[in-house]
Formats: C-alpha cells, structure tokens, sequence
C-alpha cells in the first residue's frame, strides 16, 4: 500500500481529464498494424515537449519496409530499481481497414465521448492504456520527485504481429528491472498469459474437371476434424502434448482462422493457444505426427506443415507466471487498492486466453505483469470503446506504482 502523503503528493499534479483527452488525440492519429511511424513521431514529439530523453527507433520489417516506435525515459540516479511502462501503437488491421466498417455507428478516428465510454479504433487495444502510462509517468515528472531508478515509458509497435516492436526493444539491450504492460485487462492484475503458436497447413491435390480427382479442399477437412471445435478446450492425451497450467484452466485451445484455395492447393490457417510447458518446436512436432497420422490413412492426403504463418510474423512463446510475491506485483496491487478501495483480480484474469508482450519480456530476464484499463466483451469489435473512469484509474494507479519503485 502506497503512503498515503505520498500519494496525495503525486497525484495532485494529474487532471482526471488529461488521460481521456490524450487517448482521443492517440485515437485521431491512424495506426494500423505494420503503419505505425507517424504515431511514433507525434508520440517522440510529445515526450521530447515535456523533458523526457527520447529515442525514435527505427523498427525493420520485411520486404525492406520499416516502421517506428518511440521510447522516453526519465533517469534516475541509478540507487533504485527502474521500470518500464509498456504499450503498443497498433491497432486491428483487416487489409488496411477498419473491421466491418460500414456498421459502425461512430466515426473510429473521432473519439467520441458518450455516456462514459470513449469510441474509436484502438480505444481499448490499446490507446487508452497507452495514454495511461504516458501521463502516469508525466506525472511523476510534474512532481519533482528525485528518482532513484530509470522511469521507461515504451510506445512499441506490432504487438499484434507477434511483438516485432518489443523484440526489437530488447535487441538494442533495454533490461529494466520491471515491467508494466498496459493489455486492456479491466484493470485486473495479471501475472500469467498464454503465447501462441499461429502457422498454416497448405494440402495439395489435383486441378481437373469432370473427371474423379483429388479435392484438396475436402483433403483439408480431415484436418479440421482433427484439431476439433474451435477455441475448445484439447483434451490432454489426445494428439498435443501438455501439462495443464492452474491459472490457465481450460488451455491450451485452437481454432482455423481462414482458408484459402487456388487451383491444386488448399491452405488452413491456425491458431494455437499454448501454455507454459509448451513451445513452438513442441508444437511442431505434434502438428507433424499429427498429419502423419492422416497421410497414413489416406494415401491421397498430402500436407505441408508451415510454421510460423509468415517469416516477419513471430509466435509468442507462453512464459511462466510471475510471483505474486515480486515488488512490481504486490506495487500494482496496493496502489490498486489505495485508489479503488477494492482488492483487484490477479492471476490470468479478464485476459485469459489472450497473449501479450510480456512474454517476450519475460524471456529477456525482465519482471512483468500486465495491468491496464478496458473491458472486451467480445473481439473484435464494432465501435470499439473503453470505460473513461478505467483509463483514470489506470493512470492513478501506475503513476503511484511509478513513484513508489522508482522514488
């Protein structure tokens, strides 16, 4: 539990409104997944205006394209602990547009404030909690409290296509000692997430007409059936090796997101919750016996298995949970409950089954746990919103979080 002078201290210098204003000033500025660089330079500018060091990354993506991502920090007199307040800039991509556009009823780049829920594309996924860390740690500058430990704001970029941004951040030697990732969790405490394992089952057959042929597109339904109902829990014993995880009841699961097919060749594209235990090579191998099996059954059946969906795409790997015990964990929860009055969730919480980049934190050594504002009913979502008293208490929360390890 934070003190309570403190806290009072700290957040005397935040304005309930200035969080909701920011993140519709984010929501303005378009940044669809892979197109991120002119909210990284208008997120540089922001924080270079306000006396933070700054960094402008230039993140590489395939087929020699590029993209940006902008990193600020406060320095501390290196005595303390450092932190870093993680967010991603990209939103949901459907081919460059706005999932089932033509349904929404609110303009996905205005912002629109009505009855308490703030509107626009990537209010909760995830301008709103990443306007929280940006005036959370704004705020702790306008204390003028002395830091000990360095104070990292991290607006990166492509969490959404396998956490390109933050691999790129940890490749350039960023280690803080921890780590706040803001996933729109409805303000729940989550030490826990699953990774994935996204790839494609490409099955050829034959192209003719009139005459009896190999159909890939019926071939492909064998693979279908094998992997079961979509997002169902696999039995364990059946064809994917486990170990069931306790916070993560009911994982891992798996779903077909698409199919496509032309002339000979029917692709199935997947997707692969998977838990601590489980890693992409494991996985690999249960797909690949897995279509054997298949082939050995049906002479006609051919499959290739591709693992990851696409070369610039990462999976992300399923890490283990942090501690409750660890100091950033039982921070979040004492602020937490200074600023609601009420014990938060901690555990996998309204996240489960999601992903984020605190797994590839995590494999860099780095303490993490997720925590920010934003309620999904279901995703994704047509006018998509955030609660606006979330991303205020999100911003309170980790601007005491912020000031108690880095003070």
């Amino acid at each position: 539990m934070p003190d309570s002078a403190l806290a009072e201290m700290v957040l005397h210098h935040l304005e309930p409104d200035e969080p909701v204003a920011l993140a519709r000033q984010l929501i303005r500025i378009p940044s669809f997944l892979w197109h991120e660089s002119e909210i990284g330079r208008w997120l540089a500018q922001w924080l270079g205006e306000r006396g933070f060091q700054v960094e402008l990354q230039t993140v590489p993506l395939t087929n020699g394209r590029e993209t940006h991502q902008a990193i600020g920090m406060l320095k501390g007199d290196g005595t303390g602990p450092s932190l870093m307040l993680c967010g991603h800039t990209d939103t949901s991509d459907w081919n460059g547009e706005v999932f089932r556009r033509m349904e929404w009823k609110h303009d996905p780049f205005a912002g629109d404030i009505v009855d308490g829920m703030l509107y626009g594309l990537g209010a909760i996924n995830m301008k709103g909690g990443l306007a929280s860390i940006l005036m959370a740690a704004e705020t702790v500058r306008r204390s003028g409290r002395p830091l000990k430990g360095d104070l990292i704001v991290a607006c990166i970029v492509a969490e959404t296509g396998g956490g390109v941004g933050a691999q790129h951040l940890i490749a350039t030697g960023l280690r803080p000692d921890y780590c706040i990732v803001t996933e729109a969790g409805n303000l729940d405490v989550g030490v826990i997430s699953v990774g994935y394992v996204q790839g494609k089952v490409r099955v050829k057959g034959e192209f003719k007409h009139r005459v009896p042929y190999v159909n890939p597109i019926e071939k492909i339904t064998k693979v279908i059936h094998a992997f079961g109902p979509a997002y169902q829990p696999i039995p364990q014993g059946s064809w994917l090796r486990y170990e069931p995880h306790p916070l993560l009841p009911g994982f891992p699961r798996m779903a077909v997101r698409n199919i496509e097919h032309f002339q000979d060749t029917t692709t199935l594209m997947f997707d692969l919750r998977i838990i601590p235990g489980m890693t992409e090579e494991s996985v690999r191998e249960d797909l690949q016996r897995l279509l054997d099996n298949i082939a050995a059954e049906d002479p006609d059946f051919h499959a290739e298995l591709i693992i990851p969906q696409s070369p610039g795409q990462p999976n992300m790997p399923a890490q283990p949970a942090t501690p409750i015990e660890a100091p950033v964990v039982q921070s979040v929860i004492g602020a937490h409950r200074w600023v609601t009055g009420a014990e938060p969730n901690v555990g996998a919480g309204h996240r489960i089954g999601a992903t984020a980049d605190t797994c590839h934190f995590k494999g860099a050594g780095i303490t993490c746990v997720e925590y920010g504002p934003g309620f999904i009913p279901i995703w994704p979502m047509v006018d998509e919103c955030i609660e606006i008293a979330q991303v205020v208490t999100a911003t309170r929360v980790l601007a005491l979080v912020a000031a108690e390890i880095c003070t």
